[in-house]
């Protein structure tokens, strides 16, 4: 596949790591900045053009009219907007992504904008709504790391810590059903950043990462009480007033109304607006200051909140204020982070649950790739694995895996199968999907329909088991 990316910024090098792994992915990026370029050169094996990314000229060098998808992403939304055009109008090119910074784009009133006859963009992503839906879902699965919605979002898996006030502590992973009232199914294991491989010797320890798989309505409330978290979150204090932090306080107050939320904005200006537009519809206190000042949070009673998230535009303010908080007792913190080399050191330094925007972007485009296949895809930047959702395809005669158990498939190394999710596509099959979590089920087999959802250790093993799942041309003769 020949994939030009437009932008030499934090995403477009976020969405190249992701793609350039995978060997079947031929990818060209297009930036003004020669200096970008010569380091991307450096560290991956793919071509470079130096040029704006919206020129006809540049494009059809940087090999336009063999492209298969472009993905603009550079810091104009405007630029991007104008290429995906190009690549239409001009070379047809069959699929066409691009960032989009401004919301104004994407709200209600304009929804006709990317529709048909509008512009020519299959999937506009905005990072910052992406940012907000991720912490909305961190805050309303309390005590979760990750959350993934699978089969068609019948299902959520929850990756929850485990923490020494769990009941789940010294139990076996096939005592999870009962302890969780049969609601739920344990169907993986990490600990010290590695897959526990044989979960029927294991025993559930604190600070393992539990991956738990249940219906969409009981997981709400499981995350949090299989944690170990005692209480949940009533003060909320939000560190930024942007666009992001407006939205999540917004989205905060309608998951739960009786939440007290309090917004840090260094702009005074800024700060009066923000209160102008949300104090009289809210139990919400807008505080004009700065929020990686100690003395600032403690004057403000951040100390008694039970989450802080830092949502600002700079990361240093981000990290400060977070590792403040931190200091300052708060249970759960959040941290956005522009560069996603800092995640690893981050959660060393304490932060639990530090947000990138570039990988929850290139985990959209990474999907939007492979949506033939695979229909769910994260990449677990803090611990370098993918997690992803294949669904069975084809029958005996045309597929690789239908009618085999588990330990009959020939897994690529790094691979693990987790457990199936069954009759989620039947019609009205409320109370008819099922989990059937490998461990506990060793003998089931596949049956084409299945969801079958994996972790692997490398964005090769990923290609590998995708390969392995597709169906085979069927032999006419």
């Amino acid at each position: 596949m020949n994939v030009l990316i437009l932008g030499a910024g934090q995403v477009g090098r976020t969405v190249l790591q992701s793609l350039a792994a995978d060997i079947n992915m031929d990818v060209t990026v297009v930036d003004t900045d020669q200096h970008a370029l010569a380091e991307i050169r450096a560290m991956h094996s793919c071509s470079t053009v130096a040029g704006h990314a919206s020129s006809p000229d540049v494009l059809r060098e940087a090999g336009i009219e063999d492209c298969d998808a472009i993905v603009a992403v550079t810091a104009s939304d405007e630029v991007n907007l104008v290429a995906c055009q190009v690549a239409l109008t001009l070379h047809d090119t069959p699929m066409r992504i691009a960032r989009v910074r401004n919301l104004d784009y994407l709200g209600e009133n304009h929804v006709k904008l990317f529709s048909a006859g509008g512009i020519p963009v299959d999937e506009p992503i905005s990072p910052e709504l992406t940012v907000v839906n991720h912490l909305k879902d961190l805050v309303e699965y309390q005590g979760a790391v990750y959350i993934a919605e699978f089969a068609d979002a019948e299902v959520v898996m929850t990756c929850t810590r485990m923490l020494a006030g769990s009941d789940l502590i010294g139990l076996k992973p096939n005592q999870f059903a009962t302890a969780s009232g049969n609601r739920a199914q344990l169907v993986g294991l990490l600990r010290d950043n590695k897959m526990v491989n044989s979960l029927r010797d294991a025993k559930i320890a604190v600070d393992d990462l539990a991956f738990i798989l249940g219906q969409k309505n009981a997981m709400h409330e499981l995350s949090r009480d299989l944690s170990g978290i005692i209480k949940p979150y009533r003060q909320v204090v939000i560190g930024g007033g942007g666009q992001i932090g407006m939205r999540l306080a917004k989205d905060v107050h309608e998951l739960s109304p009786r939440r007290n939320i309090k917004i840090i904005e260094a702009d005074p200006a800024r700060a009066e607006q923000l209160a102008g537009e949300l104090e009289s519809s809210m139990d919400l206190t807008v505080l004009s200051g700065d929020a990686s000042s100690e003395d600032f949070l403690r004057a403000n009673d951040v100390n008694d909140s039970d989450l802080y998230c830092a949502v600002t535009n700079n990361d240093l303010v981000n990290v400060v204020s977070s590792l403040t908080a931190k200091r300052l007792n708060v249970k759960t913190v959040f941290t956005l982070v522009q560069h996603v080399h800092y995640l690893e050191s981050l959660v060393q330094a304490g932060i639990e649950i530090p947000i990138s925007p570039q990988q929850t972007t290139a985990n959209i485009i990474q999907r939007l790739f492979r949506e033939k296949t695979l229909s769910v895809f994260r990449h677990l930047a803090l611990f370098n694995l993918d997690l992803f959702e294949l669904k069975v395809q084809g029958n005996a005669e045309t597929s690789r895996v239908v009618g085999q158990q588990p330990s009959q498939m020939k897994l690529p190394k790094g691979t693990h199968l987790l457990c199936l999710v069954r009759g989620a596509d039947q019609e009205n099959s409320a109370g008819q999907t099922e989990i059937f979590p490998f461990h506990a089920n060793p003998d089931v087999r596949l049956e084409e329909g299945d969801r079958a959802i994996f972790i692997t250790e490398s964005s090769d093993a990923t290609t590998k088991a995708e390969q392995l799942f597709r169906a085979k041309a069927f032999k006419l003769f």
